[in-house]
């Protein structure tokens, strides 16, 4: 009983620890794995310390309760304790997932930025280059701005982007 009690009171403070000092990224244990599909899946590492601290509070928590309320055997507690970490590692995964998906991210894409319209800030001259200013996630964005076949365009013209090369957008006008 000791035993049970013990792991889930290492694996509460750890999940406290976690809490207090870990980051938003999770604490995770160090493991390579190569997978050559970009899915974009946010959520929880298995490996965090958060998840091991969850299924460690599962095991402890129902081996102890089976211990201390039936005359059962260190087997059957420990049954029941897999059975726990699995309940409370997946119930604590899922919550957590939901917290990682709720988290804006503010990171900007090519495919963000191609297709947008803004003005421009400063006027295109021939083959120099203007700015652009356009709203992309909630926020004004300004880029360096030349126009797609090396015409003019005035400032305040409304411009749509239709490539990017290095720092610089290659933009039309909107008519």
């Amino acid at each position: 009983m000791l035993v049970f009690l013990s792991i889930f009171i290492v694996g509460f403070a750890l999940l406290l620890l976690s809490m207090i000092f870990g980051h938003d990224t999770g604490d995770g244990i160090d493991h390579d794995f190569s997978a050559d599909a970009d899915h974009g899946a946010s959520g929880p590492s298995i490996f965090s310390v958060r998840m091991i601290s969850l299924l460690l509070v599962g095991f402890g928590g129902a081996g102890f309760g089976v211990r201390a309320t039936s005359e059962a055997s260190m087997l059957l507690a420990s049954l029941a304790g897999l059975g726990g970490a699995v309940v409370v590692g997946v119930i604590g995964y899922l919550i957590i997932r939901l917290f990682y998906a709720s988290q804006a991210s503010s990171t900007i894409t090519d495919r963000d930025l191609i297709g947008c319209t803004g003005n421009l800030i400063d006027g295109i001259s021939g083959t120099g280059n203007g700015q652009i200013s356009c709203v992309l996630r909630g926020r004004e964005m300004t880029y360096l701005a030349r126009s797609r076949d090396g015409s003019s365009i005035p400032r305040g013209t409304p411009v749509r982007v239709i490539g990017k090369s290095g720092n610089i957008v290659t933009v039309e006008s909107v008519a």
